[in-house]
């Protein structure tokens, strides 16, 4: 360690020692006592060189980057720097403050981590081994324009003339929790209230689903059933409970479907409602409908899912081979911004289900329009089920942690206060923010 700063002590007092020799040689009246004191000097002086050179070479040589001191030397050489360059480091490695995971949760996580992937799981899909599926939706007419209320008093007025009759006005239905036959399967596109549906339900006393059952995704059961022809719920029609130790029959679902790989939606995907009419011909469709701006805004934003629809493993964008693809690739290529391309898909789909349902009267048709102020009175009327459950909820992680709750749903009005944005971010264990699969049985 001191062999540095020896060696310039020996340089240092062998130049000095050459230097009074020559002094003394030229000038014999100066005294040999002033030499010697200037070499005490000169290698005290050395010798203290010798040390900071040393300390400065094991400075040099230690390795700043992150992770790379341990506490006690990051506490000593951290010392030197600026605040900043401190805090900046310190961060780095990871000293920022964070809460402590619950290590009963963290048990759980694990557990689950290592728990296999249900039997209809996405992870059994890949872009290389999915085809997109055909499709198809109808060209404008006067049914797409009709109000949600203006088409239901039309379907309502056609089933009295064929004289079938409306489930909520037969005595059987009456005194049954919901006066609807099942299984009930919304239609809805995303951020089109599946969740306030499901919940709605789930409210009214019967089992319904969001998204997934415990076998997985509704989309890939509806989608592989409809391919073998099979009834769409068959192998995810149930819910096991296993502390009561008793399976019920999944009477609902919403968001059944998915933008892929696999990509499948019941209503979009030809066959789809098809397979549903055969296989429930006395069951119940159901629609809730937006204002299409007011639907694009809020979709637009919600885990680029426009993307996978226009260009990637839906092929929304009518660039697949069949009938009509072409009316829709030209709709597509002709709209620069695809705002107005994706209204109009929109409002396709909720035409495409009405006429649908005009030509298979055997189903129960039920539509409400989300922005119309009697919807929790017409759900009342055909469901049976109370106004009041009719609440205001929030798929995804990101609406709970802000606002610091539990439930992600609310009575209309009593949205609960907002806590800080960035604390809730920090402090979460959620790394997909995008889309959570919910599944809230009763």
């Amino acid at each position: 360690m001191y062999s540095g700063f020896l060696l310039i002590v020996v340089a240092t007092g062998w130049l000095f020692s050459r230097k009074a020799k020559i002094t003394e040689n030229t000038n014999q009246a100066s005294p040999l006592r002033h030499t010697n004191i200037r070499m005490v000097i000169v290698s005290a002086i050395s010798f203290f060189l010798g040390l900071q050179f040393s300390h400065l070479t094991a400075l040099f040589q230690t390795d700043f980057s992150a992770g790379g001191l341990i506490d006690s030397h990051a506490t000593e050489y951290m010392t030197w720097a600026p605040d900043e360059i401190e805090q900046a480091q310190r961060r780095n490695r990871g000293t920022r403050r964070r809460r402590k995971p619950n290590q009963s949760n963290a048990h759980k996580r694990k557990k689950k981590m290592n728990k296999p992937p249900p039997r209809y799981h996405d992870s059994n899909y890949t872009k290389e081994s999915f085809e997109p599926l055909p499709w198809s939706l109808p060209k404008p007419s006067s049914t797409r324009y009709q109000t949600s209320e203006e088409f239901m008093a039309d379907y309502i007025a056609l089933k009295r003339k064929h004289n079938i009759p409306l489930p909520w006005e037969q005595d059987k239905y009456r005194e049954d929790k919901v006066t609807l036959p099942r299984p009930i399967i919304g239609l809805n596109f995303p951020k089109s209230a599946t969740l306030t549906m499901s919940e709605y339900f789930a409210c009214g006393g019967i089992t319904s689903t969001h998204t997934t059952t415990q076998d997985g995704r509704i989309g890939i059961c509806m989608m592989e059933n409809h391919l073998k022809d099979k009834p769409p719920m068959e192998g995810c029609n149930a819910h096991r409970n296993r502390k009561k130790e008793e399976t019920k029959p999944i009477e609902v679902i919403f968001d059944i479907g998915l933008q892929g790989p696999p990509c499948y939606y019941a209503s979009v995907h030809d066959g789809g409602l098809e397979n549903i009419a055969k296989h429930y011909p006395e069951g119940t469709i159901m629609l809730v409908t937006r204002n299409a701006t007011k639907w694009f805004n809020s979709f637009e934003g919600w885990g680029g899912i426009l993307k996978a629809w226009g260009q990637r493993s839906c092929g929304f964008d009518g660039s697949l081979e069949g009938e009509g693809m072409e009316y829709w690739n030209d709709l597509y290529m002709s709209n620069r911004s695809k705002r107005k391309y994706w209204i109009d898909f929109y409002q396709a789909h909720t035409q495409k289900i009405r006429e649908f349902a005009l030509k298979h009267l055997s189903l129960t048709y039920v539509e409400v329009e989300l922005e119309n102020d009697k919807m929790a009175e017409q759900l009342e009327l055909y469901t049976g089920v109370k106004q009041s459950c009719v609440q205001v909820c929030h798929p995804g992680p990101h609406w709970i942690r802000k606002h610091d709750t539990t439930s992600k749903c609310h009575p209309k009005g009593e949205e609960p206060p907002s806590i800080d944005t960035e604390e809730a971010n920090e402090y979460s264990d959620d790394e997909d923010n995008t889309f959570v699969e919910f599944n809230r049985l009763r």
